[in-house]
């Protein structure tokens, strides 16, 4: 695999996976919604960074795609609850 397609996808999936740990421990519900937009925002960046990527082999593009697609639905979804639950009332609001 590409060396520094391997350094580029890590400097993407520690913040994304220490901003997952962030909205589990996150106690309002505005600040839930802040992180996933921020998320949603940085799965994008590093989605359309693979996509624009020249010089890359199949094999490697299609292995950084499903990565960051992976992670970019997950905050897609996340933020999409988390917009469903700010503005819905119900149990537990804050």
């Amino acid at each position: 695999m590409n060396e520094s397609l391997i350094s580029t996808c890590q400097l993407f999936l520690i913040p994304l996976t220490i901003l997952f740990a962030a909205v589990g421990v996150a106690n309002a519900r505005f600040v839930k919604l802040l992180v996933c937009l921020l998320a949603t925002a940085l799965a994008a960046l590093w989605l359309y960074r693979i996509w624009l990527w020249t010089g890359l082999s199949l094999i490697d593009r299609r292995t950084g795609l499903g990565l960051s697609g992976g992670f970019a639905l997950c905050w897609v979804l996340t933020l999409l609850h988390q917009i469903k639950s700010s503005f819905s009332g119900g149990y537990d609001r804050r």
